[in-house]
């Protein structure tokens, strides 16, 4: 993907990695850019690892010149901005797995200082800031997860039902355990309850719904997704997309 003012290249895993991975991205912001480029990037109740590449990026106005940061669980769109020549690249875990990953919850980025990364993840970082192309950056994070992530030692075999409901979008009452230990999981994993994750879920359904079908009128599309009615839409889509469901309209149609 690109458009002039920057090139995005993403690939989603198959095989053993993608119960853990949803993608592995590559970003390239144009030098030729006369000023920064800010993105707003989308709720998904997920978290990931940034790699900064260059020299700085602003998550939500806060700088960081680290080159590592870890992403906390996004329980609502956020904005990133990018100066001219900026180069990126990043996994974004699926839901519930980046608690097994860091062992923690982050409510901020948090940047890891050079002296704190492990050596694997320092070689890591030295080598895709050399690799010249998306492809040679997103070959070393796909072989770094598979040979130094070993997913299957951090996740508990008891965090996989709900972990699998997370990632398929299943109905909760179809989990072979009890309502206390679904809340108190999905507390643990992403620090949230299942009915905020839903709410999540529901936004990012309504957004593909309105993205698929931009002439659709907003009181159908409200009763569609299951909101009471446009207002609640609306004022579902301010606190967890920060964007109306009008103005994302305007967003989307070329």
């Amino acid at each position: 993907m690109q458009d002039g003012t920057f090139s995005l290249r993403l690939f989603k895993p198959q095989g053993k990695l993608s119960p853990y991975v949803q993608a592995i991205w590559s970003l390239t912001i144009s030098k030729t850019n006369r000023s920064d480029l800010t993105k707003w990037l989308q709720v998904d109740a997920c978290s990931g690892i940034l790699f900064n590449l260059t020299e700085a990026v602003y998550l939500d106005d806060h700088f960081y010149s680290e080159k590592v940061i870890l992403l906390p669980v996004e329980k609502h769109a956020h904005s990133m901005t990018w100066p001219p020549g900026t180069q990126l690249s990043g996994i974004r875990f699926h839901p519930g797995i980046s608690f097994g990953v860091f062992n923690e919850h982050y409510e901020q980025p948090f940047a890891l200082q050079d002296s704190e990364l492990p050596a694997n993840l320092h070689q890591l970082t030295r080598r895709m800031t050399d690799s010249p192309s998306h492809f040679s950056r997103l070959i070393r994070l796909y072989q770094w997860l598979d040979k130094d992530l070993p997913f299957s030692d951090k996740i508990a075999p008891a965090w996989r039902p709900v972990l699998n409901w997370m990632r398929q979008s299943e109905n909760p009452a179809d989990l072979p355990i009890g309502q206390r230990q679904i809340e108190r999981q999905f507390r643990q994993l992403l620090g949230m309850t299942p009915k905020q994750f839903q709410r999540i879920k529901r936004i990012q359904s309504t957004q593909k719904t309105l993205k698929q079908n931009p002439d659709i009128d907003l009181a159908e599309l409200a009763l569609m997704h299951g909101f009471a009615d446009q207002a609640h839409m609306t004022r579902e889509f301010k606190q967890i997309a920060r964007i109306t469901p009008q103005k994302y309209r305007k967003i989307i149609t070329p």
